[in-house]
């Protein structure tokens, strides 16, 4: 089992706690340079490719921006099949010779069962597992296991192919919220008042 991220330095930190928990390598590549999803994802297809993996495991999203494209994207340029927001997850036969990862995934507050030929990639939703805590020689053996690291510039990709394909041009603060309101009057006349004030202040519908 490898440990892949891409971030600066303190970012060894999360894989080191991989690797106590029982990962058996790690990798960081380095994003200097990298600012946006769609190059990081071009930059980790290239490192994994090579590695040539039965599963990838994903986060379902980023902690920092809230996305959750990069993994979903490094799968179309594996050209593997892939599943999102994953609360379960079984591997079996296939019948032919193949293997398959059968996925319960979140969909809103229901479930869908998804079956994708292996190898492939998905992300995990929050329930998919109770991860362990690292026990104390787990840690002292996640000082000998391997971290690798590696530099963009190793992986041979034309600066074309990481040049962002978006651009953030602002970003602000959610306006305050203002305070509520009781409406007054019948059942009938509080819900006609509701809808008139969805209509002019809101701007909800026309």
């Amino acid at each position: 089992m490898t440990a892949v991220t891409c971030g600066p330095p303190r970012s060894e930190e999360a894989l080191r706690t991989a690797l106590a928990m029982g990962a058996d390598e790690a990798v960081r590549l380095d994003d200097a340079g990298l600012s946006e999803g769609a190059a990081v994802a071009q930059a980790l297809a290239e490192l994994i490719r090579p590695m040539a993996p039965d599963v990838l495991l994903a986060g379902l999203f980023a902690i920092d921006s809230g996305a959750g494209a990069v993994a979903l994207q490094v799968a179309e340029r594996l050209g593997l099949p892939h599943v999102s927001a994953a609360v379960g997850l079984k591997l079996e036969a296939d019948g032919g010779g193949g293997r398959l990862a059968v996925v319960e995934r979140d969909a809103e507050g229901d479930t869908d069962t998804v079956a994708v030929p292996l190898p492939a990639l998905i992300t995990a939703q929050q329930g998919l597992n109770e991860p362990r805590y690292p026990s104390l020689p787990g840690i002292m053996k996640a000082k000998r296991k391997p971290l690798r690291r590696v530099d963009i510039a190793e992986l041979g990709l034309p600066a074309e192919r990481l040049t962002p394909l978006t651009e953030r041009t602002d970003i602000s603060l959610p306006p305050p919220r203002a305070a509520g309101r009781r409406l007054a009057g019948s059942p009938a006349e509080q819900a006609a008042e509701l809808v008139r004030l969805l209509r002019t202040e809101a701007k909800l519908f026309p």
